[in-house]
């Protein structure tokens, strides 16, 4: 806390505080970074073959390492949100809610376009050189290809819920047996032999004047 001598008195003035709050690395947002690095590089290499075509690779001698990291990438994302969907699917039975809790791991449509600009200027970097594109075309095809990879992952996540849970719901369902069970009856109350004897009919009455 500073304090201004004003006169005979001192004045004492708090120190000031910025209205706006402080940008946070929290683990939410870094847990989104890798999924962000490797979307970013799929966007950038379809927005390099937008711009380009077929006229040359990006990355230049290193365009083959540049498209076995995004698929490897690729395959490791699918493996990661089928894991990550195989754990919900105990408490969810419908693919909607599974597909909203695997989307909240997906990085933002930004944080997409930051890394495919990042991967996009390394690629130019170590190219040979070449004509380039003019900066509002590439900014453009980025942004094309950042909403086209935002959008398949979104709807890849969709699937990846709806196939598991269904693949759940079928293997855990409880099964129909194939035999049918007789329906139990209750079996008559037996008498004792005593009292139906105490209840007989006399013999006949020929029997005693034979005798």
């Amino acid at each position: 806390m500073a304090t201004f001598a004003k006169g005979d008195g001192w004045v004492r003035r708090r120190p000031k505080v910025s209205p706006h709050q402080a940008l946070e690395m929290t683990p939410v947002t870094l847990r989104k970074v890798p999924g962000a690095l490797i979307l970013g590089l799929l966007a950038s290499l379809m927005a390099h073959v937008g711009l380009y075509g077929g006229a040359h690779a990006m990355g230049g001698p290193y365009d083959g390492l540049l498209f076995q990291g995004a698929l490897a990438g690729l395959l490791w994302l699918i493996a990661f949100f089928g894991a990550l969907a195989w754990g919900n699917a105990a408490g969810s039975t419908d693919g909607t809610v599974l597909a909203a809790r695997l989307r909240e791991r997906l990085p933002n449509a930004t944080g997409i376009l930051l890394a495919a600009g990042v991967w996009y200027a390394i690629g130019e970097s170590i190219e040979p050189g070449h004509a380039g594109a003019p900066l509002a075309g590439s900014l453009a095809a980025l942004i094309g290809a950042t909403y086209v990879i935002a959008w398949l992952s979104r709807e890849i996540t969709g699937a990846i819920a709806r196939a598991v849970l269904a693949i759940t719901q079928t293997a855990f369902a409880p099964r129909a047996p194939w035999w049918r069970r007789r329906s139990q009856t209750t079996p008559a109350p037996r008498r004792p032999l005593l009292t139906r004897r105490r209840f007989a009919r006399p013999p006949p009455i020929a029997i005693f004047n034979g005798a």
